[in-house]
C-alpha cells in the first residue's frame, strides 16, 4: 500500500510500579518521513523509540513495524528487527579504545558481515556523514559534534529503513545541532524514515519535518 505506515503505535502503554503512568502513545510514521517527537520529561519520547526498537513491550496497545505487530516477537525476532534500523541512543558512546572506523564497523560485524564488507560499509557511512578523514582517529580526538556524526555513521552502516535518534543534539551547540539534523534529513530524502526524540525545537532545513507533541493524548 502506498504511504502505508512503516511505524504505528496504537494506544501503547507501559506501566511501571510506583511510576506515574505515561499517557497512551498513538502515532504513525510513513517511509521517508521525518518526524520529531516533542514533549516534557516523562511524556514518553524515549519510551516511544524503545517500543519501536523492540527494546520494551507495551503493557497494552499495539506496536507495528512495517505492518507487523511486534508485541509478541521473540528475542531473536527483535534482534533481526533492530538490524533493519539505525539507532542513536541518548548519550550514545563510542568505544574509546577503538578508532572511529572500528566503532562504525561494529554493527556490520555484529550482523555477520565479513571484515572486508564491514570496513567497506563503514568507510561509505563515514563519507556520507562528512567525516571520512576522521576514520583513523580515536574518539578522544573528536569534538562533540564529530562524535555525534560518528554515532550517526555507526547507526546507518547497515543501510537501515528507519533511523531512531534519541536526543541526538542534546549536548551540541546550535550550529552543530542543525548540522546533525540536516545530515539526518539527507537519509530521509532517500526514503529512510527518521524519528527524532528531542526537547529542542529543531527541524531540518532541506525536508519537511512533522512535529508530534506527546503527552496530549492521541496524535496522528
Amino acid at each position: 500500500m502506498i504511504n502505508a505506515p512503516i511505524v504505528e503505535l496504537v494506544n501503547a502503554v507501559c506501566e511501571f510500579p510506583d511510576v506515574r503512568p505515561i499517557p497512551p502513545l498513538t502515532f504513525n510514521v510513513t517511509r521517508g518521513e521525518f518526524v520529531c517527537l516533542h514533549g516534557p520529561t516523562g511524556s514518553g519520547k524515549s519510551l516511544a523509540l524503545r517500543l519501536v526498537a523492540g527494546l520494551m513491550t507495551p503493557t497494552s496497545g499495539k506496536v507495528l513495524v512495517a505492518g507487523e505487530l511486534i508485541n509478541d516477537f521473540t528475542p531473536r525476532q527483535r534482534l533481526w528487527l533492530r538490524r533493519t534500523m539505525g539507532i542513536m541512543i541518548q548519550g550514545g558512546l563510542l568505544l574509546e579504545d577503538r578508532t572511529v572506523l572500528e566503532n562504525v564497523m561494529l554493527p556490520a560485524i555484529a550482523a555477520d558481515e565479513s571484515f572486508h564488507e564491514a570496513k567497506k560499509r563503514a568507510l561509505a557511512a563515514l563519507e556520507r556523514c562528512g567525516i571520512l578523514p576522521l576514520a583513523p582517529l580515536l574518539p578522544a580526538k573528536l569534538s562533540a559534534g564529530e562524535k555525534q556524526q560518528a554515532c550517526l555513521a555507526r547507526a546507518v552502516v547497515n543501510h537501515p529503513v528507519l533511523i531512531l535518534a534519541d536526543e541526538p543534539a542534546a549536548n551540541l551547540d546550535v550550529d552543530n545541532a542543525q548540522k546533525l539534523m540536516d545530515l539526518l534529513a539527507d537519509f530521509s530524502r532517500y526514503g529512510v524514515a527518521v524519528i527524532v526524540a528531542s526537547h529542542l525545537e529543531l527541524s531540518p532545513s532541506s525536508v519537511p519535518c512533522r512535529p508530534i507533541q506527546l503527552g496530549l493524548g492521541d496524535v496522528r
